[in-house]
């Protein structure tokens, strides 16, 4: 695919989960200055592909901390299976190719701003991933890892978003999106916020089962929901 080809934004997608663990790497930094935590994400969403064809996947994530992330089909080939296709920065002079994703999440852009510039601006937020995926059902996994800085320079305070991805892919009418956050082993501190909200301008999550209250899970904290929409979960913590 070309720098400017379109990104997907009509992949069907039949169920999607979304498992985040966050790995404790301040404390073994002393909570020094250029202390961080670290946050692993793997997605699994099951999807509908019309034909045997290439798709441009789209990731959303604070990229300027750092995020790294790949994909790859798990349901076809060994070939498929082995051809890792990892997500990559848009540059600037290609930003007009995030255009679609943000009609799709009902971002506006400021008519009184420059639109290059704001273009530009939105596309940091993003990577962008080319696969082929067979036709028929198929699974794609995508791994992503995020560093998490310190809030407001505290380093025994984090936070860390999560932008349910289905902004590159079509939900079907019933749809269902599972997603878990754990956290760190012996975590010694506290959850100063879970909060759950829609995409910008999009319809309230349907949660279909779990809540904000923690669950235990082997001795370690955890949360867990079952949505009928894209959601946008925020969890913020500090260390004790």
């Amino acid at each position: 695919m070309s720098a400017t080809t379109p990104i997907t934004t009509d992949l069907p997608v039949l169920s999607q989960s979304i498992n985040i663990d966050i790995e404790s790497i301040a404390p073994t930094q002393g909570f020094g200055a250029s202390s961080y935590d670290v946050a692993n994400m793997t997605i699994t969403a099951v999807v509908q592909s019309p034909a045997d064809q290439d798709y441009r996947l789209v990731l959303q994530g604070d990229l300027e901390a750092g995020t790294s992330a790949f994909a790859r089909v798990i349901s076809a080939s060994k070939a498929h299976f082995k051809d890792v296709r990892p997500f990559k920065r848009i540059i600037k002079k290609d930003a007009e190719i995030i255009r679609p994703v943000l009609d799709k999440a009902g971002e506006v852009l400021d008519t009184t701003t420059n639109e290059k510039r704001q273009l530009e601006q939105h596309a940091q937020r993003y990577k962008v991933s080319d696969i082929r995926v067979p036709a028929g059902q198929q699974t794609i996994r995508i791994h992503a890892s995020q560093l998490l800085l310190p809030v407001d320079g505290d380093p025994r305070h984090y936070r860390f978003t999560m932008y349910a991805p289905q902004l590159s892919l079509a939900p079907v009418s019933n749809v269902r999106l599972g997603a878990t956050v754990v956290l760190p082993l012996d975590f010694a501190g506290t959850v100063e916020q879970v909060l759950v909200e829609p995409m910008p301008n999009q319809p309230t999550p349907n949660l279909v089962a779990g809540g904000d209250a923690p669950v235990a899970v082997g001795g370690q904290q955890a949360y867990g929901w079952a949505f009928q929409a894209d959601p946008k979960i925020t969890l913020a913590y500090r260390y004790a």
